[in-house]
């Protein structure tokens, strides 16, 4: 018997994030579309974007980053997870992907801008 584990909205990063409009700036980088927290947080970041939604923060993308772009943020009353891996270090990103490839919810956008 095959078992789903349910991870927020069981949808990757909306692809059109970029087209929806900044909401705000948090650790230094924008964040997009709805904001009403705890329950909705939006994407961080630009270049490197993590949808702070679909995140179930497992750690592996701070785990694979050769340059330490992303760092902890506590997110309490998050349905998914209570913490959430945030692009801090955004202009350091090499492009390399690492993090992208390696979530298992696919909560990352790399766009070379």
């Amino acid at each position: 018997m095959l078992f789903i584990k349910e991870v927020g909205n069981n949808m990757p990063i909306d692809p059109e994030f970029m087209n929806k409009s900044t909401v705000g700036e948090h650790n230094g980088h924008k964040m997009r579309g709805e904001v009403k927290p705890p329950e909705k947080l939006g994407v961080h970041g630009t270049s490197v974007a993590v949808d702070h939604d679909v995140c179930e923060g497992d750690g592996i993308c701070i785990s694979v980053c050769p340059v330490g772009v992303f760092d902890w943020v506590d997110s309490p009353g998050h349905p998914v997870s209570d913490k959430k891996s945030d692009p801090v270090n955004e202009p350091a990103c090499v492009f390399c992907r690492a993090c992208e490839v390696q979530c298992p919810v696919q909560a990352i956008k790399i766009t070379e801008i």
